[in-house]
């Protein structure tokens, strides 16, 4: 796998953001790719996780949102369709980019079938990725602006993510109906609570 940052120019850089609305640093996407982060310097110690697959998480969180325009229901699919057709991306190699339409496109129900195209190491990298930027998006659920995760603790069993907010209890029922993957994938719990 390739890192994705090397096939990015400032230019590309600036069209997408100005494309995708994404200059704003108090946006939606900008919070979810700020928790994803955290979230992913969590895991990559015990996981493996290295600086190609956070530069993937980085892409796919800040672009996971731009099939909204199209349609808010199922944004998530044409989020996936954006990346892997329109001749925009067509700067990133064909194996990453389908790896980032993954990812953004799996940040909210299913996973595209297309994931079986890629070798199992690359299905892992993606699963990996989905279920992090999963908990991220659940974390911005009630798009709280002064949301902040205090602090993260991984044990054998759980992962506990304390937050503060004044929609804990929101942030903590979203992300429990969106940790299966997580799960899934990394074999723990996840819990959110108030610090």
């Amino acid at each position: 796998m390739e890192c994705l940052e090397q096939y990015i120019s400032p230019e590309i850089r600036r069209e997408m953001e100005d494309r995708f609305y994404l200059t704003n640093p108090g946006t939606h996407e900008r919070r979810v790719l700020k928790y994803a982060l955290q979230l992913f310097n969590v895991m990559a110690g015990p996981f493996c996780l290295g600086r190609k697959k956070k530069n993937l998480l980085y892409y796919s969180a800040l672009l996971h949102d731009i099939g909204y325009e199209i349609s808010p229901q199922k944004h998530d699919v044409h989020t996936y369709r954006l990346i892997s057709e329109d001749p925009f991306f067509d700067f990133w190699p064909h194996q990453e980019r389908l790896m980032l339409a993954l990812v953004a496109g799996g940040h909210r129900k299913n996973i595209c079938v297309n994931v079986n195209h890629l070798p199992p190491k690359g299905q892992l990298t993606v699963r990996q990725l989905a279920a992090i930027l999963r908990i991220a998006d659940a974390i911005d659920y009630p798009r709280d602006q002064s949301l902040k995760i205090i602090e993260t603790e991984l044990s054998d069993q759980e992962l506990n993510i304390f937050i503060q907010s004044t929609a804990s209890a929101t942030v903590s029922a979203r992300v429990a109906q969106k940790s299966k993957l997580f799960k899934d994938v990394f074999g723990l719990s996840v819990r959110v609570l108030e610090s």
